[in-house]
């Protein structure tokens, strides 16, 4: 919290921007508009990036694209029906187009891998924090401690593949959408029964005119709360749409409004508790229930990115940008569902190092925002090419799209790259460190082809070849061969 002395009107102001923006980003974008732009059943980034690729000849690896020529064949009829705009024109016809555009998409998928290594450390972190704030006693290297513990095991169990582990947490995360907003209920009862109105705009508009710079840097925390939007998206290939679209709607956003209303009055009433609101706004008589409770829907919380990172592997290694790694697919039944032995463990050491080396959620959270935003900001990017290459919305409609999530997540963009020298630098070590593997599997992927292509022998020349070459045996033959044998 930037602000000094925090009071009603700016409490009033951040949950506002809370509430919109998990109405306009989770609902609106996600639930409502991504979840249609999956790639025959997946999603994510990349799978925005393959569905163009799919629809329009912008693939900058022309061997893959003749690889999945007869899956695309089908598609690729569809849309010749139609006349093509200007866009696509544009991007088939220009090759810095199509590698900036293929930059964008491994950007965001290198920041997704990111997230995956940073939301399971924050989360489980974050959760294990509430030990210290009953015993004081409890010194930070034991939090951290506990914390990889909890993380390796979480990792652990990943070979068992999505739906046993969903199984297995789903109690834990019904437990958590029923008690957190009671907890949240009972707050906003005990202490501001009004927190609602909160809901007006005009609150936000409120804010930032009194706040002005430090009300905009404040945006770098709230951003915090649609974490597992792009999770929710990318998970696409391990759960269904409606699926998603059910939980979300009607359990997991419903759950969080009450539980940040709750938050909320509770600190309108003891503003200088901000920097440890959740577990101070616990009653004492549930506090070590609802410990326990958060602590394992923290864990659970942190699957979705690790299972969205398997996917986002998978697709990779398919359109051959990343390395080949051995994918197993865990469901006889979903074909999205995969696990990856390499990767898992990767992810595992790093986010044990993270919390090891690191351990401090401030600089976590920090590094947590920036890649959350940017992820965010690419695929508003990406979605707009998809409604008007592939969907061929109405103009106007996409541009009101653009406009309002670009603007919102600009913004949000703006405030957290501020955070950078304070723990956001770790997101963008990771993320180049990434790009740098992908984009030199790419650069060695794309010198092969080229070595092919020149000297690819094709069927005509490999015939005439092998006939010129039994002409020529003959011949020396004949001349070898004395004329009395030849008669």
């Amino acid at each position: 919290m930037n602000l000094k002395s925090p009071d009603e009107m700016d409490y009033l102001g951040i949950y506002s921007i809370m509430f919109w923006t998990l109405t306009l980003i989770g609902v609106v974008k996600y639930c409502c508009i991504a979840l249609k732009a999956d790639d025959q059943g997946e999603g994510g980034t990349f799978a925005l990036y393959s569905l163009l690729c799919r629809h329009i000849n912008i693939s900058i690896l022309s061997s893959k694209r003749n690889d999945l020529k007869s899956d695309l064949h089908n598609s690729n009829q569809l849309d010749g029906n139609q006349k093509k705009n200007w866009l696509v024109n544009f991007f088939e016809q220009s090759v810095v187009a199509r590698r900036v555009l293929l930059f964008i998409a491994m950007l965001g998928v290198c920041m997704l891998i990111g997230d995956g290594i940073l939301t399971p450390a924050i989360s489980v972190l974050s959760a294990m924090d509430g030990l210290r704030a009953q015993f004081s006693s409890v010194s930070k290297s034991v939090v951290m401690a506990l914390s990889a513990v909890v993380l390796i095991a979480l990792f652990l169990l990943q070979k068992f593949g999505t739906s046993r582990v969903s199984f297995l947490f789903s109690p834990i995360m019904g437990a958590w959408t029923l008690t957190a907003p009671i907890v949240g209920v009972y707050s906003i009862i005990h202490y501001y029964p009004s927190i609602f109105k909160a809901l007006s705009p005009h609150y936000i508009f409120q804010f930032f005119l009194k706040n002005g710079k430090e009300g905009w840097m404040l945006l770098g925390g709230t951003v915090l709360c649609i974490t597992g939007a792009e999770a929710l998206f990318a998970d696409l290939g391990h759960f269904n749409r409606s699926s998603i679209q059910i939980a979300f709607m009607f359990t997991i956003y419903p759950s969080l409004v009450l539980t940040y209303a709750g938050q909320t009055a509770y600190l309108i009433k003891h503003p200088n508790d901000h920097d440890d609101g959740f577990y101070k706004f616990i009653p004492k008589s549930v506090y070590w229930p609802m410990f326990v409770v958060a602590t394992l829907a923290a864990t659970v919380a942190s699957q979705s990115l690790i299972s969205a990172t398997f996917s986002i592997i998978k697709q990779s290694v398919v359109l051959d940008y990343f390395p080949r790694v051995k994918v197993v697919h865990t469901s006889h039944n979903k074909e999205g569902e995969v696990y990856s032995p390499e990767i898992n463990y990767i992810l595992m050491v790093l986010c044990v190092s993270v919390v090891l080396v690191f351990g401090d959620g401030k600089d976590l959270g920090n590094a947590f925002g920036v890649v959350v935003s940017l992820v965010m900001l690419i695929t508003t990017i990406l979605l707009t090419m998809v409604m008007l290459m592939i969907w061929r919305l109405p103009f106007v409609l996409v541009a009101l799209y653009f406009i309002v999530f670009f603007t919102m997540e600009g913004v949000y963009v703006s405030a957290v790259v501020t955070k950078i020298p304070e723990g956001g630098w770790l997101s963008f070590a990771i993320s180049v460190i990434l790009a740098f593997i992908m984009f030199g599997w790419f650069y060695g992927r794309q010198r092969k082809f080229e070595y092919e292509t020149t000297y690819k022998i094709t069927l005509e020349t490999f015939e005439f070849r092998y006939k010129g070459r039994k002409s020529k045996e003959y011949l020396a033959f004949a001349s070898s061969t004395p004329t009395s044998r030849m008669d």
